[in-house]
């Protein structure tokens, strides 16, 4: 599923009146949960799942073109870990 389709089925569901709200509703989610991973690297939805950032350590690329070894620089990456809940309605036979 695209972002596109995504947003339709959202408005539909939320009964909103057209699909830029539904849309700013789903940036304003996402752009408040990179705010609150910035300070607070855990984000929990008791029974949903919790967003987390952890680190990367800097580790050596070798590059298989010019047999040179690199350096990757260490970064951050946000991990979703599935709640009981969530595993539950998806696990849920249809």
């Amino acid at each position: 599923m695209k972002e596109t389709e995504f947003i339709r089925e959202y408005r539909k569901k939320r009964e909103l009146k057209n699909l830029q709200v539904a849309k700013e509703k789903i940036e304003i989610f996402w752009e408040t949960l990179a705010d609150i991973l910035k300070e607070e690297e855990k984000l929990i939805f008791k029974g949903w799942g919790s967003f987390e950032v952890k680190e990367v350590k800097e580790r050596i690329f070798n590059n298989p073109r010019t047999k040179k070894s690199e350096k990757i620089p260490a970064t951050n990456k946000i991990v979703f870990k599935q709640g009981k809940i969530l595993k539950r309605k998806f696990n849920e036979k249809v």
